[in-house]
This record gives C-alpha cells, sequence and structure tokens, in this order.
C-alpha cells in the first residue's frame, strides 16, 4: 500500500486536493456547529420525542 503512495508518478496533485477537501468540508461542519443558534440546537434535540401532535394541532386548526 505504501509503495503506491510513494510512487505517485506526477498525480500528487489529486492527493493534495483531496487532503484539502476532507480539511474544508471538516473545517465548515466544525464552524457551522460552532455558530449555530442555541434554540436551534434545543429543537432539533427534541425531534425524537415529539409525537407529532404539534403538527395534528396545527393542520386540524388550518382546516377549520
Amino acid at each position: 500500500m505504501f509503495k503506491q503512495i510513494t510512487n505517485l508518478n506526477g498525480d500528487e496533485f489529486y492527493l493534495i486536493a483531496s487532503l484539502w477537501v476532507f480539511l474544508l468540508f471538516f473545517v465548515l461542519v466544525a464552524c457551522m456547529l460552532f455558530w449555530m443558534k442555541k434554540d436551534h440546537i434545543d429543537h432539533m434535540k427534541d425531534i425524537p420525542f415529539d409525537d407529532g401532535e404539534s403538527e395534528k394541532e396545527n393542520d386540524q386548526s388550518f382546516h377549520k
């Protein structure tokens, strides 16, 4: 496996480009999580425990 990495024959651009894409993606995700509002995090955290009653109430009030 390491012989393939050491013998790139001019293809090191793809290796470096993929490394930069990988790093850029995770830096952007980290920044997004750092600057995300606490209200949004709490809302997303409570979604699995919501049984959908609020959606049903909104649908019923809309059709009245």
